[in-house]
């Protein structure tokens, strides 16, 4: 049980860097995009930008120490457990959280590339102060450095490496100008274009390429050294955490080219798709959207699958080691709490990368939560489900008061009658299932303590995360408080589910009638 208590600390701090990072990536690359050259500190603002990159390259490297290292989480998890941290703690994350999106309201979307300067000042001191107020909240000083020091400082180097990713992408860049693997890329590149019947127009001495007049330059941000990189860090990674058990010479001679080889090729592929979006999509989201987000998601997921592949194909182990047996995730009821959530946020930024409008790619991100559901339904089926009349009468109201509360949409947006059963059906059974799992099974309840007072902090901080959510703050703070409510008189989150699905249902119901997809 002692150790339990100390993995969900641990697993809270986890599940707050993804969910904290995918929002600082939709707030400032989607709501208010900076754009580096419209400001007075580019150089400033490029390295602010490679943050998300190593943001995701760390959040990897962490996820890939503690699978390949057990024993070293539950030392850890034992330590925090011991000797947990203060809980004002919280507050100081969350100050540093307020004053990371503070330029937002500040400044406003439009003048936020004016005001870089004090912009990056906020940002920057908001994350350390962030940073530490999460790590002193989950363990003390004490329990971090004495499992660092019984860990041997390995774990500072792995974070090391992963951090330098965008550094080591830079360094590799001189390799895009071998005049052979510059135009090997461009011929493949060509070829792909070709399949496709359209017209295609191309310029070799200067590597232009393009068709149905979109035409772009396959220079070196276009080189996919990033995918060199990614792979090669966490290929030597893994070699290091596992460097008893793997047999080295097979691992870097068989394994690392077929790796190096699969990301050269799906850069070949990315670069296709971008010319295709911008040729028979929309210019602008092939070079500001699918450009900015593709790259490094697809990079990192590969790099995931590399290591999976390398973890279960047995004639890279040795003979005389069997991989110990762990109990699957999807049993575990606090990964199926917020494991879907952050499949929900990262659908949102596929959204972003392959649609200009992120509204015709809802069908593939109810796919993707469809599909994390089902993994977690083990989990799931744990949950005590029962019928609540006054959930129901809530979720009513909620309902209600959001309908009446919304600002007349005079606009009616064309949509098939295909998307508008996938959207109503996400409206309506997935989302306050996802939302709910999150804000009131995983955060409320972590933050629950003894008293009216901890019970007060839980849900308004609980009601605060989940009205960040949505474009109208005061009714889903409202909502979220109701939803809240439910979970506290309750118990058990069937009430606030039921709740929020018949709320969810009625505001779906209106939006279908009156063509206001803004609703939901």
């Amino acid at each position: 049980m002692t150790g339990n208590i100390g993995a969900r600390r641990l697993i809270l701090l986890a599940a707050l860097a993804v969910v904290e990072l995918l929002a600082i990536i939709i707030v400032y690359q989607v709501i208010a995009s900076i754009e580096c050259r419209l400001t007075e500190m580019e150089l400033a603002c490029r390295a602010l930008r490679s943050m998300t990159a190593r943001g995701l390259a760390i959040i990897t490297a962490l996820a890939l120490f503690f699978w390949l290292r057990p024993a070293s989480f539950r030392r850890l998890a034992g330590l925090v457990t011991v000797q947990p941290g203060a809980s004002t703690w919280w507050a100081v994350h969350i100050a540093g959280l307020i004053l990371i999106f503070l330029p937002l309201p500040l400044f406003g979307v439009e003048a936020i590339n004016l005001r870089f300067l004090p912009s990056l000042a906020m940002m920057g001191t908001g994350a350390m102060i962030g940073a530490v107020g999460a790590f002193l909240a989950t363990g003390r000083e004490g329990a971090w450095l004495e499992w660092l020091r019984g860990d041997g400082f390995l774990l500072p180097l792995v974070l090391t490496g992963a951090l330098l990713v965008p550094d080591l992408a830079d360094s590799l860049r001189p390799l895009w100008y071998l005049q052979a693997l510059t135009d090997l890329t461009f011929a493949l590149v060509y070829l792909v274009l070709l399949s496709t019947g359209a017209d295609v127009w191309a310029n070799p001495d200067m590597h232009l390429i393009g068709m149905d007049g979109f035409n772009v330059q396959v220079g070196s941000p276009c080189s996919g050294v990033e995918g060199i990189a990614l792979i090669s860090i966490f290929m030597a990674l893994y070699a290091l955490l596992m460097r008893g058990e793997i047999r080295q010479a097979r691992y870097w001679l068989v394994l690392y080219p077929l790796a190096l080889l699969t990301s050269w090729t799906l850069n070949v592929l990315r670069i296709s798709l971008l010319i295709m979006i911008g040729a028979w999509v929309s210019p602008d989201h092939a070079l500001n959207g699918f450009h900015s987000y593709a790259g490094w998601l697809l990079f990192t997921l590969l790099a995931i699958g590399v290591l999976a592949v390398a973890h279960r194909w047995r004639w890279l182990h040795r003979q005389d080691v069997s991989p110990t047996e762990e109990p699957p995730l999807s049993r575990d009821p606090i990964v199926a709490q917020i494991a879907p959530f952050i499949v929900m946020m990262i659908s949102g930024l596929v959204a972003q990368a392959f649609w200009p409008d992120p509204e015709s790619g809802y069908p593939l991100r109810v796919a993707m939560m469809v599909g994390v559901l089902i993994w977690c339904l083990p989990a799931l089926r744990q949950i005590p489900w029962r019928m609540d009349g006054i959930a129901l009468v809530a979720g009513t109201a909620v309902g209600v008061g959001w309908l009446v509360t919304a600002q007349p949409d005079m606009s009616v947006t064309e949509r098939g009658p295909g998307w508008i059963m996938v959207r109503v059906f996400a409206t309506v059974a997935l989302i306050p299932l996802i939302e709910e799992l999150f804000f009131r099974g995983y955060l409320l309840t972590r933050l629950d303590r003894d008293g009216w007072g901890w019970r007060a902090v839980a849900l308004c901080v609980s009601s605060l995360a989940f009205a960040l959510l949505h474009d109208r703050f005061a009714a889903a703070l409202v909502s979220g408080l109701v939803f809240g409510l439910l979970m506290l008189r309750t118990r058990h989150l069937a009430s606030p589910i039921q709740a929020h699905v018949v709320a969810n249902g009625i505001i779906a119901a209106w939006a279908a009638a009156t063509m206001q997809w803004s609703l939901i």
